[in-house]
C-alpha cells in the first residue's frame, strides 16, 4: 500500500481535539505569564500553543467544503464570536495590555472570503469569462477579508486571516495541479500543509523571531489527514461552547488555584 493510498487514521476529530489541547496548553501558558515571565516554562506552553491555530484553519476550510449550509455555519460562528469575546478579554485584555478579537471573528472573515472567492469563480464559469480575469477577481473578496481582519483587530490581525485562505487556496492549487497523481483529498492535504508551513515561515520572519514555526506538528497531521469526520457522541455545540467555557475556567484559576500555589506574582 503505497502513501497515497493508504488510509490514515487522523480524522476531523483527532485534529479538533489535537487543535483543542494544544489551545488550552497555549491558554494556560498566557495566564501564567504573570508568574513565569518570559522563562522556559512560559515559552514551552506558547510553543506547544502554535500548532492549534493551523489546524483550526484546515478544519475550517474542510467544514466549507463539506458543510451542507455555509450561511448556517457562517451564523454559528458569529454566534459564538459574539458570545466568546467577554470571556476572551478576561484573560487576555487584563488592564488593557492586550487588545484583540476572539478566534471566531477570524475564523468567521475567512469563511466569508472564501465563500466570496468561490461565489466570483461560479459565476465566472456561468458567464465564460476567462479564468485567468475571474481567478483575479476572486483576490477582491479575500483581500477585503484579510483587510478587515486587521481593521477590527482580530487575533493575529490579518495575518490570522491570511492563514486560513492560503490553507484555502493551496488545497485549490494542489487540487488542480497534482489530482491526476494522487487521490483529492491527498493533494488538498499536501496543499494546505505547504501553505501552512509558508505562513508559519513568513509569519516569523516578518516578526523576526521563531514563533510560528513550532507549529510544524500541525502540518504534520494535516498530510496524515483522512477525509473523514470521525465518529463523537458529543455535540457539535460541545465544540463551539468549549472556546469561551475554557477562558472563564483559567480565569477563575488565575485569580484563585494559581495565586494560592505560587503567590500574587504581579497580577493585580
Amino acid at each position: 500500500m503505497s502513501l497515497t493510498t493508504r488510509k490514515w487514521p487522523v480524522s476531523a476529530l483527532t485534529l479538533k481535539w489535537v487543535a483543542i489541547v494544544t489551545m488550552v496548553i497555549d491558554h494556560v501558558g498566557v495566564i501564567s505569564y504573570d508568574w513565569l515571565g518570559w522563562g522556559k516554562p512560559y515559552l514551552f506552553l506558547r510553543f506547544i500553543g502554535r500548532t492549534g491555530f493551523p489546524l483550526f484553519a484546515f478544519l475550517l476550510a474542510e467544514g466549507f467544503r463539506h458543510t451542507r449550509n455555509r450561511w448556517a455555519y457562517l451564523r454559528n460562528l458569529l454566534i459564538f464570536a459574539v458570545i466568546s469575546e467577554i470571556p476572551y478579554d478576561l484573560i487576555n485584555d487584563w488592564e488593557g495590555r492586550y487588545s484583540a478579537r476572539n478566534i471566531f471573528w477570524g475564523l468567521s472573515l475567512g469563511l466569508l472570503g472564501m465563500m466570496g472567492a468561490e461565489a466570483i469563480v461560479r459565476e465566472g464559469d456561468k458567464r465564460r469569462v476567462p479564468r485567468p480575469v475571474t481567478l483575479l477577481c476572486a483576490l477582491i473578496p479575500m483581500a477585503a477579508a484579510v483587510c478587515a481582519g486587521e481593521v477590527i483587530r482580530i487575533d493575529y490581525g490579518y495575518w490570522g486571516v491570511l492563514l486560513i485562505l492560503m490553507v484555502y487556496s493551496g488545497e485549490v492549487i494542489a487540487s488542480f495541479l497534482i489530482r491526476d497523481k494522487i487521490t483529492p483529498q491527498t493533494a488538498r492535504n499536501i496543499g494546505a500543509a505547504v501553505a501552512a508551513v509558508l505562513w508559519m515561515i513568513l509569519y516569523d520572519i516578518a516578526h523576526n523571531w521563531l514563533n510560528e514555526i513550532y507549529g510544524l506538528p500541525a502540518g504534520i497531521l494535516i498530510l496524515l489527514y483522512n477525509g473523514e469526520r470521525g465518529q463523537s457522541r458529543l455535540p457539535k455545540w460541545f465544540f463551539y461552547g468549549f472556546y469561551p467555557a475554557q477562558f472563564l475556567i483559567l480565569h477563575a484559576l488565575r485569580l484563585t488555584v494559581i495565586p494560592w500555589l505560587l503567590g500574587p506574582g504581579n497580577f493585580r
